[in-house]
């Protein structure tokens, strides 16, 4: 439910950035800037969480983030410049990196390993499916809407952690955490250094999409936000695939099966479609990302019972942080030129695919 709430408008937000622009009377790239202020902050939040949670239980952590990720949607959605809303922004990372960590956490401490891959990927279903919902309403409401549904969303749900949260979530993490004697383990430093190349890449190219859209294929904003559903569907489709894959053919398959979708997805952007081709390409693009990102994120749970909130929380850390400063620093090429941007961006998705063997472990 966490994961849902936070999910809601990520997607549906980078693509109603021309919509948000006109009413600010902004330049489309300078109201991007609301992406990274949330990806970044968010990376770092999600360090906090681990260590928190030996001191406070899993229900209190996430009914007070969920409060205050629910009070600074409403910032969002009242605010009239983009200052502010980029300063809402960044304390709704904070508190939404709760979410993810804490997921994982819960799933390798209850289930057995074999299911975990069918697990994970039901956990990031739900926010495929989430964001699908919200990119649907995208294109029929106004973009302030946007932040109140999830806002209200969350603050319901921080209500029902305190009220109903199960007896485990009443319960601590029992154990120590030391950030930098994980990254002196060689197999969680691999892990890390993979996510971080492959988020840095891929918000690279997915984050622009709104505007890519808007600007190379001038579509209107109903249609642009039926292209976002196009990937948000083919993410949960691939977050589902890439689960049985996982389970039965391993996480380094699943991984290096989903990276080599990616880059051919990636590459194929250098052209320009007809729209349903264009659709197809998107959704190869998000079906690759998804199947890969479950490989690595099972990949995740499979770590020691004392190893695992770190790694979790690390991951998060790793793959927002990564992801927004490969947005900020694509935003130059893409200003000159999106299609060249695409193409280099798929090439280098291609070479990382050569190194996975050696970065996941065994």
């Amino acid at each position: 439910m966490g994961c849902i709430a936070i999910s809601f408008n990520i997607a549906a937000i980078a693509a109603v950035i021309p919509v948000i622009s006109k009413e600010l009377g902004l330049v489309d790239f300078e109201t991007s800037r609301v992406i990274p202020y949330y990806m970044v902050p968010y990376g770092f939040g999600a360090l906090i969480y681990a260590p928190l949670t030996r001191f406070i239980s899993y229900r209190t952590v996430m009914a007070g983030t969920m409060m205050l990720f629910a009070a600074m949607s409403f910032v969002c959605g009242f605010a009239q410049s983009l200052e502010i809303i980029l300063a809402a922004r960044v304390m709704m990372g904070i508190a939404a990196a709760s979410a993810i960590p804490i997921g994982l956490m819960v799933i390798g401490e209850l289930f057995e390993k074999q299911l975990r891959g069918r697990l994970v990927a039901g956990f990031f279903s739900s926010a495929f499916i989430a964001s699908s919902v919200g990119i649907a309403v995208s294109g029929v409401i106004h973009w302030r809407w946007l932040f109140y549904i999830p806002g209200l969303f969350a603050a319901f749900l921080a209500i029902g952690f305190l009220l109903f949260g199960s007896e485990f979530l009443r319960c601590r993490h029992i154990g120590h955490i030391n950030y930098l004697r994980l990254l002196q383990n060689l197999e969680a430093r691999n892990v890390c250094i993979l996510i971080f190349v492959l988020s840095f890449l891929y918000h690279g190219v997915a984050n622009w999409y709104g505007i890519y859209l808007s600007r190379i294929y001038h579509l209107s904003q109903l249609t642009i936000s039926g292209c976002f559903i196009v990937t948000a569907l083919g993410g949960m489709f691939g977050q589902l695939m890439g689960g049985v894959i996982t389970d039965r053919k391993g996480r380094l398959f699943a991984c290096r099966t989903g990276v080599l979708i990616l880059s051919a997805g990636t590459m194929l952007l250098a052209g320009t479609y007809p729209l349903m081709v264009l659709c197809l390409v998107l959704l190869l693009i998000s079906t690759g990302w998804t199947v890969g990102h479950n490989g690595l994120s099972t990949t995740l749970t499979d770590f020691p019972d004392e190893d695992r909130p770190m790694v979790a929380s690390m991951n998060s850390f790793v793959r927002f942080f990564s992801g927004g400063i490969g947005f900020s620093a694509s935003a130059y090429f893409v200003e000159r030129s999106f299609s060249a941007t695409f193409f280099i961006i798929g090439v280098l998705m291609l070479m990382t695919s050569l190194f996975i063997t050696k970065l996941i472990p065994r």
